[in-house]
Formats: structure tokens, sequence, C-alpha cells
């Protein structure tokens, strides 16, 4: 009988789940299954957690019937980060999930956030941490003043893989990676991080290495009871398996409803907009997540009506144009931090059109991936030479050929798009591996290859360029347009 492992991949959009090898990490069957984001206010973004647990048990449901008699041995799970929900001391759901893309935090995030003078800052994260609306403590400050019935119940601010965690086991745990800017280099929770709201301290579980076992299966959701499920992670960390990163001379960017950039080094400089994670086996990740990745792309061919087959054609087929996108649409999170940020299109003249237009938008999405990556490469002290490329965005050809141009490195595509299913599939196979790195590596393949063309360079820098530029002139515009202070 053949050994697999389960990996589930708890995303934006929908969930990803697949079963692979045990011994060679080949994929012997995977499923993706939908769920909505509920929009009741401007600038609100939630989920029903119900919606993650329903997916993960008709995803168990379909891959048991594709992988016939295989033997699942262990369960990974990763989520969307920075989206949260408060649950009881059973785990029941008392409020519905604010996901990282809302905004109504914001004020509460600028509050906290003027509290903190730069050098209390460096103490507390030895770095320009900026708290924004997706801090969880801006969620637990937030439900305090505004459900006050579920905050008094609560016992835990949960993400998404805590929450099925929860379910499938029992148990409410947490890991020092996805806790973003309350856990310290040691790998415990900061204290007088945690003292900056009221709840801070009482409302996060307990900490548990991301590559060591929370428990095992009950029953619940359909799935056979005694399968060991991983403590897991966030889906960046998830990638980072799944993409086979060693060191700096590799970079990831996860093309998916966000651009996911990092690279893992032996070296951390704190870089203004970057996230660096504490070490772990003395690797740290520096990494930078977008607002809007594939997003833009959706919301742009939405506006026109228009498939995203259509719209990457349209692209492909323009002339090149002086048209440069910023891809705020619901503000930006790495490097900026800036929930004021907006969409904006400039060089728009009469000739312009919709694939012009649309060309811009890949073009933009792309220059946000740069500037993440040049901050990133700026905390791992070197200089990346490959970037393997993973996500549904992956499957453009021509959206990979200017990300190549764009960032002027090499592209690589990876057999296998869902690297964060694949990668904590690897973490809960791999468990207590000294050599989970090496040996994750060695699972993965690359499908394609696409270089930069020379031809394009200065076109794109000077694009480039005028991209940084545009959102530096524009930042108070932004403020005095959204009429939000930060």
């Amino acid at each position: 009988m053949a050994r697999a492992l389960l990996g589930i991949d708890i995303g934006t959009t929908s969930i990803k789940a697949l079963l692979i090898s045990a011994d060679d990490g080949s994929t012997l069957a995977s499923v993706g299954y939908p769920y909505p984001t509920h929009r009741p206010h401007a600038g609100w973004a939630e989920q029903d957690p119900r919606d993650w647990t329903d997916a993960v048990s008709k995803a168990w449901k379909e891959l048991a019937a594709k992988a016939g008699d295989a033997e699942v041995v262990a369960i990974g799970i990763c989520s969307q980060v920075n989206t949260h929900l408060l649950v009881d001391k059973d785990s029941v759901a008392l409020t519905t999930a604010i996901t990282w893309k809302d905004l109504r935090c914001a004020d509460i995030a600028s509050e906290l956030d003027a509290k903190i003078t730069d050098k209390k800052r460096i103490a507390l994260w030895g770095g320009p941490f900026k708290v924004d609306s997706s801090f969880s403590l801006s969620r637990i400050e937030w439900w305090r003043r505004n459900d006050p019935e579920a905050f008094a119940k609560a016992a835990a601010a949960m993400l998404p893989k805590d929450y099925v965690i929860a379910a499938l086991c029992g148990v409410q745990v947490a890991d020092s990676l996805s806790a973003i800017g309350l856990v310290g280099g040691d790998g415990k929770y900061i204290a007088d991080v945690l003292a900056l709201v009221d709840g801070g301290a009482r409302l996060n579980a307990p900490l548990h290495a991301f590559d060591s076992i929370a428990g095992s299966t009950n029953g619940a959701l359909g799935i056979p009871a005694g399968i060991p499920v991983a403590v897991g992670t966030m889906d960046a960390w998830g990638n980072v398996y799944g993409s086979g990163l060693l060191d700096a001379s590799h970079a990831m960017e996860v093309s998916g409803t966000s651009e996911i950039v990092a690279i893992l080094g032996d070296t951390s400089i704190p870089t203004p907009g970057i996230i660096s994670f504490p070490a772990i086996r003395s690797h740290s990740l520096h990494a930078g997540p977008t607002q809007a990745g594939a997003d833009a792309l959706s919301w742009f061919a939405g506006m026109h009506g228009k498939s995203i087959d259509e719209t990457l054609a349209a692209a492909e087929a323009s002339h090149p144009s002086r048209i440069i996108f910023l891809p705020h649409l619901d503000g930006e999170r790495a490097p900026h931090w800036n929930p004021n940020a907006q969409g904006v299109f400039i060089g728009v003249t009469r000739e312009s059109g919709f694939g012009e237009m649309a060309q811009a938008v890949l073009e933009g999405v792309a220059f946000a991936a740069r500037q993440i990556r040049e901050g990133c490469e700026a905390a791992a002290g070197g200089e990346v030479k490959v970037i393997r490329l993973s996500g549904g965005g992956g499957k453009s050809a021509h959206w990979n050929q200017i990300k190549a141009d764009v960032h002027y490195r090499t592209i690589e595509v990876l057999a296998e798009l869902d690297t964060g299913a694949r990668g904590i599939a690897l973490v809960a196979g791999g468990a207590g591996r000294a050599d989970l790195e090496e040996w994750a590596a060695s699972m993965i393949h690359v499908s394609s290859t696409f270089t930069p063309d020379s031809s394009k360079r200065a076109y794109y820098d000077e694009k480039y360029a005028i991209y940084v530029d545009t959102y530096k002139a524009l930042v108070g515009i932004f403020d005095r347009n959204t009429g939000r202070a930060r």
C-alpha cells in the first residue's frame, strides 16, 4: 500500500488540498474548493469559518476517492495569515473571520502604532515593525470595542489553520512563525507587545514548533481517526518548503490572490517594509506579501466583462506603452503597509486601449513583486539569481516572461503550482527531521524556465523607477482622498 501525505492550504479564495507520495513527492491527487469573501461594509472583508471546515470535508472525500488505497500517514495544514476569528474554550467560533484584506481596524492600528516610540519599537521587535490593520492585536482591540459579548467569552484569537486543527484534533495550538509581531527571537510571546491591548495575553493559544505534531485526528470532518496532524504554519512558510528554498541564491514568488516574495538566508538585516522571521535552524526568512496580485487581474477583467484568458490574450497582443498601474486596490501591505494606498493608472491617453491597460496591470503586479524582492535581498544581504514561481498566476507564460524581464532574474516555474499545500504536506511528513529543508527540496521539480530579455531591461528599469516614484508622489494624496490619518 502506498504511503501518502495530505497537505491542505486554506487560502484567501479557496482551499487547495493534495495527496503526495511520502516516498518520492509525486502528486497522487489534488482538489480545490472555493468559498466566498463577504463585504458587508466598505473596507470590510470577512469569511465564515464553517466554509473552511466544509471545504476540508469535501476535499477529503474527493481525494480519498481519487487516491484509492493510499494510506495517509501525516497531515499538514497551512493557511492565509493575518486572518483572525475568536473562539471559545471548545473552539466554537464566536465571530466571523476578519481577513487580511479587511481594513476596518486601520484607525485602531494607527492609535496603537502612535503609542510606540522608535526606541521602543527597536526594543520590542528589533527593527522597524509597524502595527497595521491586519495585526492580530488591532483585531482584538476592535472586538473588545465592537463585540464585547464575543470578547468576554473568547479563549483565543485563531488563524484559519489553527481553527481547522482544533476541529480535527480537539486542541488549541499556535506556531511562532504565524504569530507575526507577537513572538521574539526566543520563540516566545513578547509580553510587552501583548500588553499593548486588553486581552492581548489572554487570547493567544500555546506556541509549538511548526514542524511538531499537534495531535491526531479524532474522526471529525470525515477524516479517519488516528492520523498525526502537524502544528503547521502560514502559507508563506508552506510555500518555502514547497519551493525548495535552501539559501539566498533562490527566491520564491507565489502568484496567488496576493503576490508573496520571500528569500531564505543565513543573515538578517532589519529592512523597512520587510518581515524577517525568527531564525529556524540558522536560516531566516525574509518576506513580503502584496495586497493584490492575481486579484488585480481578476478585478480588471471583471470591470470590463472579460474572462481572465481574454484579458491575458489582449495584454499579450498589445503594443508597448507608458501606462503604469499601481495595484493598491485594497490598500497595500509590503513594503508600504499603508491602508490608504489606492489603485492608480497613469499615462493613459486617448489612444490607450484595453490591451495596453491589461498589460499595465500585469506589469504593475510584477513591479510590486520586484520592490519586495529588492527589500528581501537587502534583508538577506545578498542577491538572488533565480526566482521559483508558483500559484495560479504561474499558468500564464506571458506573465511569467514579464516577471523575468521586470526582475531581470531567471524564473523557474514549479511543476506543482500549489506549493503551500505541497510544502506543508512535506513538513508533516518530515516532522522532527534535522534535514527537513534538504529533504523537502529533493522532492521539488521545475516544469519550465523563463530567462530575462536583455533588450527590455532599460525599458522596464525606467518604468519601474516611475512606478516607485509615483507612489512616493501620491502617498499624501492617498491620505487626503481617504480622509483617514495614518
